[in-house]
């Protein structure tokens, strides 16, 4: 993919984030909902959105700073860092979690507890998928 058609696609994205938090907190607050967790939700949605508008405008300045991101984002030690820390996020978010979910059985909160060995199992499928998918595709 021609990397300025790549660049392209991630102001989409901000433009989609900003969209979607604000109808999140045009949500909560039409419906004189109580709910501060969602408009603070949409608030941070829509400021990456915002984010991710400014690195482009910043990236696209000029060929030189297009030239410089791209080979940042191909250059194999940066790619391998990347993996690294996508890795070892991975772990310790299950660490964390596993641990939350004794604390939570322990303190009797069954529910919470649920909850959390739910989005544990749902991260574990998804890996599971994409290794096998990166699998055929290599």
């Amino acid at each position: 993919m021609d990397y300025k058609k790549k660049l392209k696609q991630r102001l989409y994205y901000g433009v989609i984030c900003i969209v979607l938090g604000v109808i999140m907190i045009i949500g909560v607050t039409s419906t004189k909902s109580e709910n501060e967790y969602i408009s603070a939700f949409g608030f941070a949605v829509a400021m990456v959105g915002v984010a991710r508008i400014i690195k482009y405008l910043k990236i696209t300045k000029n060929e030189d700073s297009i030239k410089k991101q791209k080979i940042n984002e191909t250059d194999e030690r940066n790619l391998s860092i990347i993996q690294k820390a996508k890795s070892a996020t991975f772990s310790i978010y299950l660490l964390i979690s596993c641990t939350v979910v004794i604390i939570t059985a322990l303190m009797d909160m069954p529910d919470v507890a649920k909850w959390i060995g739910y989005s544990q199992f749902v991260l574990v499928i998804i890996y599971w998928i994409c290794y096998f998918i990166y699998q055929k595709k290599s």
